[in-house]
């Protein structure tokens, strides 16, 4: 079957088109990957810092309360006290929904009992008078706090630490995509000046057949 010029013109630019294709396909599929990772370490650690840091200002919030109530201002304790209180149960159950690393599901149940323990001696403590009060909050109160701020302490680091090595490894893919993507550029380059170059003999081999032809007569 024999093909007119403009066909094999056609059919090099078509070819040429597929391997640009070829490298446009890989390339958005490459930065997908990366975007994905990306993803990945918003939305498994992210919400986990930011709930953690409202259980600690929450947490330091009804310390703050709890100090008022104990200096006579009772009705500003208490509001701050039942506020704040039911706002750091919101940002628990928040961590509690995204617990994605190993150590955090054992961390959130001791962040979860320690605060039910500091909850329950509440209703016992407004009752006490003054000088009871201070024991209670020195003795009791105030070293639970202190454990569960520093547990969610730690779940923040954890969740900081898996995020800084989540994109360290982004970055190293990112590296890896570029040098893949070098090489992949490198081959159809070469594919591409190859098949030129036998598409030019394809091309032009009746012409020189018939200038041949000419030459002869």
């Amino acid at each position: 079957m024999k093909f007119s010029l403009r066909q094999k013109l056609y059919a090099v630019f078509a070819a040429l088109l597929a391997i640009a294709l070829v490298i446009g396909v890989q390339s958005i599929r490459r930065f997908s990957q990366l975007g994905d990772s990306i993803d990945i370490i918003l939305r498994e650690n992210y919400r986990s810092v930011i709930a953690c840091q409202q259980m600690k200002e929450e947490l330091e919030r009804i310390d703050s309360g709890l100090l008022f109530y104990m200096l006579g201002d009772r009705q500003v304790g208490r509001s701050m006290i039942d506020l704040h209180l039911q706002r750091f149960r919101e940002a628990l159950r928040a961590e509690k929904s995204n617990l994605t690393l190993p150590d955090e599901p054992r961390l959130a149940g001791t962040l979860e009992s320690d605060f039910s323990a500091y909850s329950r001696l509440l209703p016992g403590f407004y009752t006490l008078p003054a000088a009871s009060m201070q024991y209670v909050y020195k003795e009791s109160l105030f070293p639970l706090f202190q454990r569960i701020k520093n547990t969610a302490d730690e779940i923040l680091r954890l969740n900081q630490a898996n995020m800084i090595e989540a994109n360290d490894r982004a970055r190293l893919k990112a590296v890896k995509a570029r040098r893949n993507m070098i090489l992949f550029l490198a081959g159809c380059f070469a594919i591409a000046v190859v098949f030129v170059v036998f598409s030019n003999r394809w091309i032009l081999k009746p012409v020189c057949g018939l200038i041949a032809s000419v030459s002869e007569i």
